[in-house]
């Protein structure tokens, strides 16, 4: 467990009161001082020589990785592991799951699911989601196959015996399932439990590979199981440090019933699948789980936020409407999607808000008339705008002759609750 500055003078003679208390050995003119600087690390608790070994076993104990970070793909480009936490408020989640297609090597279609997979993509709140990995099955072309999938940016697990063929693509820098051992790539410890995926990490281990993933077989095993077996390995890497689970997770799904496979992956993903294989393609599948895995993976205490500025959709001119909402990514796209689909030419004005919703910026001082009048006199493009209206979220209709006393000679027309409705709120009021 980490120490804080306090705990570990605790352990120090200046905090037992004992005669080397304060004795400068260290550098530090007392004890706590030279704690405190320890719990920072920029001190090693090694200048003090009356430090006890129960502390020395604690810090050491602090020091071990909870779960290795593990890259892979032909630039190192796909990331997983390097969870610190249980649960994402404690901290944050580091790296997404990755998500893969299970494909064989001869597929007789294979060009055409590559080239499906490759077009597949969606845009949301900002950012742009592909599936980032393929399982290749060998059953022959091996190399073939594993070319045209890297060339295409994706990841690879393979799935093979062939030595030479592994040595062949160390260069797509893959993970591999095998019964070989390859020390310069990320070797799968598969285990049908966690005794067994014990038993193989540490094998592995004992053999110096130093990249290992563990892919736990989740094949025909009750949901209820697999997620307390996740759950435990994810709690011996974070809690207990333990050597051979402090690396990230493969679970592999199988069956083609697409609500039952969505339902499976959601909770894996929640708990706690560093890496989600999958059996086919499904666009439905994908975009709810790319969904839910943005969503998880947002840093709680940096909330999704764009850029706080003016933004012109649809090439306004002096005709056009003018918007204004928080910054918080999410409104900012809802609002941005409604304007962009309707005909109308339109300024959005975003404030700074702390990437925080319409009613929380509102109640934490984060969006005020004073704010919202700033903005509108620092942007010199709004003065070109003939109808001085401005429109701004319903749920803050509450402000609307605080914000018309603030930007003097604009109007405050209060919108509809939803983004949705700002089409219809527009033609109905503004349209003339």
């Amino acid at each position: 467990m980490e120490l804080s500055g306090l705990q570990i003078f605790k352990y120090l003679p200046g905090g037992k009161k004992q005669p080397e208390a304060n004795c400068k050995k260290c550098g530090y003119p007392t004890c706590m001082a030279f704690s405190l600087n320890v719990a920072k690390k920029q001190v090693s608790i090694d200048k003090c020589e009356y430090a006890p070994q129960e502390l020395l076993d604690i810090l050491q104990s602090a020091l071990k990785i909870q779960q290795n970070e593990l890259r892979f793909g032909q630039n190192n480009e796909i990331k997983m592991g390097g969870e610190t936490v249980m649960f994402r408020h404690d901290k944050t989640f580091v790296n997404k799951t990755v998500i893969a297609i299970t494909l064989n090597s001869n597929d007789k279609n294979l060009d055409q699911k590559l080239d499906q997979i490759k077009k597949y993509s969606i845009d949301r709140i900002g950012e742009i989601f592909k599936i980032d990995a393929i399982n290749l099955v060998d059953n022959g072309n091996l190399i073939e196959a594993a070319t045209k999938i890297s060339n295409l940016g994706l990841g690879l697990i393979v799935e093979t015996e062939d030595e030479k063929a592994i040595l062949e693509l160390e260069k797509y820098n893959p993970i591999i399932k095998s019964n070989t051992i390859n020390k310069n790539l990320i070797n799968a410890a598969v285990g049908k439990n966690i005794d067994e995926l014990d038993q193989k990490s540490q094998s592995l281990i004992d053999n110096k590979v130093k990249k290992i993933a563990l892919f736990l077989d989740t094949n025909k095993k009750p949901v209820q199981q697999i997620v307390e077996e996740l759950t435990y390995l994810r709690r011996l890497a974070i809690k207990e440090k333990l050597e051979p689970f402090a690396y990230p997770v493969i679970t592999k799904i199988e069956g083609k019933d697409i609500f039952k496979t969505t339902a499976i992956a959601s909770l894996l993903m929640c708990r706690y699948s560093n890496m989600i294989i999958l059996e086919e393609f499904n666009e439905a599948l994908f975009t709810t789980l790319l969904t839910l895995r943005q969503n998880l993976f947002t840093d709680p205490q940096k909330p999704l936020q764009v850029e706080s500025k003016v933004y012109e959709v649809n090439e306004p001119d002096e005709n056009a409407i003018v918007m204004m909402t928080t910054n918080f990514a999410l409104t900012y796209f809802a609002v941005l999607s409604e304007v962009e689909s309707s005909s109308f030419p339109t300024y959005i004005v975003i404030t700074p808000s702390d990437g925080m919703s319409v009613l929380t910026a509102w109640s934490a001082d984060k969006f005020t008339p004073e704010m919202a009048a700033k903005m509108i006199k620092e942007s010199d493009i709004l003065q070109k705008v003939k109808n001085k209206k401005i429109i701004i979220p319903g749920l803050l209709s509450h402000m609307k002759e605080e914000l018309e006393e603030a930007i003097v000679g604009w109007d405050i027309l209060v919108g509809p609750n939803e983004a949705y409705q700002l089409p219809d709120f527009v033609k109905n009021n503004l349209e003339k």
